[in-house]
This record gives C-alpha cells, sequence and structure tokens, in this order.
C-alpha cells in the first residue's frame, strides 16, 4: 500500500505518510525499527531503502544483530560508524517505543496496517480505493 500512496499522493505533496513502528517480536522488531530511524537519520529516502531491504530479509530479522544491521547500512552505502552509533543510541529506542504506546495505547489500534487520516483511524487491509475515497474525505 505504502508504494501506492507515495507515488499518488506523497510524491506530490498531498499526504504526509508517517511511519510508526509496530514491537510486536520484541528486541528483534526494536532493532529492526531502529535500523530504519539510523537509515533515515542520514537520509530521509533511506528510511524506505533499509524498511523494504529488512521486509525481503524477514526471516533472518529473528537472528540478526547489530553487526548485521551495520553490514545492511553498508550495503546501502550508509556511513556505517554513524549508523552504529546511532543503533547504541538509547533515545533511538525511546522513540520507538513512545511511537508504539502511542498507537496501541492512545489509539487504541490493534491490527495493521493502520492508517490515520484526520481523525478517522483505517485498520487492515483495504483496497487502495477506499483510501482514495477517505483522502478524497478528508481533503474536503
Amino acid at each position: 500500500m505504502e508504494p501506492l500512496l507515495i507515488e499518488n499522493y506523497v510524491a506530490a505533496g498531498t499526504v504526509n505518510l508517517r511511519f510508526n513502528h509496530v514491537l510486536d517480536h520484541g528486541g528483534a522488531s526494536e532493532r529492526a525499527s531502529a535500523a530504519t530511524e539510523c537509515a533515515g537519520q542520514q537520509d530521509p529516502y533511506s528510511f524506505w531503502t533499509m524498511h523494504n531491504h529488512l521486509f525481503q530479509n524477514i526471516s533472518s530479522l529473528f537472528s540478526a544483530n547489530v553487526d548485521t544491521y551495520v553490514g545492511y547500512a553498508d550495503s546501502l552505502g550508509l556511513d556505517t560508524d554513524a549508523f552504529g552509533s546511532c543503533m547504541a543510541d538509547p533515545a533511538v529506542l525511546d522513540k520507538i517505543r513512545a511511537q508504539h504506546d502511542y498507537r496501541t495505547n492512545e489509539l487504541n489500534i490493534r491490527r495493521r496496517p493502520a492508517f490515520l487520516i484526520n481523525d478517522s483511524i483505517y485498520q487492515g487491509g483495504l483496497p487502495f480505493d477506499a483510501f482514495e475515497r477517505a483522502i478524497a474525505e478528508a481533503m474536503n
């Protein structure tokens, strides 16, 4: 869904897409989330590049350690020293945990994907035309 939203709305400046991390798998989720955040600190597009790379390699994430993620960062052309420092920064995990807590406790979002369009929450795999209608309504 993200590629369609980005192509049709975000790239045009019509919609702001904000990603909130889901920490359903403990430390593995936290490390993967930190990797995307740390990639994004170097270049906003690298957030999505790392995100997509991690989903393509999802089966290896449960056993991945920081060195694994630094290797991914290197393969994406990122500054590995800055990336490693970022991965060790407790503030990064604090931000990720705060996003997760807000999503689950404040918004009561329990399913994914979930999208918040103005004050309406859309949960689960909805067809793209449902998003088009919701975005059009929000813009009116």
